[in-house]
């Protein structure tokens, strides 16, 4: 088990030194990138409670998603969807969903990115719509 574990890490090192493998968007010098952390957030009977709490400098979002439905009849699902939730650098970012009487608030999902992940999501989208683009002759 140690020398799978001295391989792995070997083979980690080697790929970060060959640029395979990119250091996160963010990542300063011996220490972590900044994030939002929602593990605040939970539910109780047909309400959510969303609490978000930006560690970064820059404003970045929280795309939400949750299902309502019956606790009688699963197959009718109401489902909700928040993207681009805007929250202020250093800020937090408290919301409550209810989905009303004789509901229950079935499932949810919240993702978080900072404006750092954001702006690295952006540039590699671009990146692989001209990859794309240059693949196609366009």
């Amino acid at each position: 088990m140690r020398r799978l574990g001295r391989i792995l890490a070997g083979s980690a090192g080697g790929l970060l030194a060959a640029g395979l493998v990119a250091v996160p968007a963010g990542a300063e010098a011996g220490g972590a990138p900044a994030q939002i952390d929602c593990s605040a957030t939970h539910r109780d009977g047909s309400k959510l409670e969303v609490s978000c709490y930006n560690a970064d400098s820059v404003t970045g979002t929280i795309d939400l998603m949750y299902v309502c439905s019956t606790p009688l009849d699963f197959d009718h699902q109401i489902f909700f969807n928040e993207p681009a939730l805007a929250i202020d650098g250093g800020s937090t970012l408290r919301l409550t969903r209810d989905c009303g009487p004789q509901q229950v608030m079935f499932t949810y999902q919240v993702w978080p990115l900072t404006g750092t992940q954001l702006d690295d999501q952006t540039a590699r989208q671009n990146q692989i719509r001209e990859q794309r683009d240059r693949a196609a002759n366009r």
